[in-house]
């Protein structure tokens, strides 16, 4: 039985590069008559999420026990959620508001598609404005996509598929 020594890197045998177009894709056997052909996979795009109007539900059980109705809110900021028709106010009590779907989060939103810490809500002064925190399905202020964006009363946010709309009760 003889053993040939490996061939030296530049003797090894350099397989020409074929061109995916001009060559149908290569067979692999599986024995017993069994082949099976490479198919090239259609590419995942990502689709619109439907943003969902009434979202009061989705907010945890802490928040949620802070809302209060639009009449009885006194002078502040708020984020508004809808729920059959009525609208539910979340205070606004600190400078700097954490949003998102994480334990750590000021505002908790319990929806698949928010991530754990999604958006951050700050106030400086008579502004605010909200920061995107580098989140998966976006922040969305009056229908466009933001990094960051300084807010007013009656603006519509979109996190993740949650609506939200900024008010100001003066």
């Amino acid at each position: 039985m003889t053993t040939q020594a490996p061939l030296h890197h530049s003797e090894q045998s350099v397989r020409p590069r074929r061109d995916a177009r001009a060559l149908p894709p290569p067979a692999v056997d599986l024995g017993a008559d069994k082949v099976v052909r490479e198919r090239e996979t259609a590419p995942l795009e990502a689709g619109e999420t439907a943003p969902i109007p009434c979202s009061l539900a989705l907010l945890d059980h802490r928040t949620r026990s802070h809302a209060i109705r639009r009449r009885l809110a006194p002078f502040g900021h708020y984020l508004a959620f809808a729920d059959n028709g009525a609208d539910w106010l979340v205070p606004l009590d600190r400078k700097v508001v954490h949003i998102g779907r994480g334990l750590t989060s000021d505002l908790r939103i319990e929806e698949q598609r928010v991530s754990r810490s999604h958006a951050i809500l700050v106030r400086h002064g008579h502004h605010t404005r909200l920061l995107d925190n580098r989140s998966a399905n976006g922040t969305y202020v009056n229908g466009r996509q933001i990094i960051a964006a300084n807010i007013a009363d009656g603006d519509v946010i979109r996190i993740g598929a949650v609506v939200m709309t900024y008010v100001q009760v003066v």
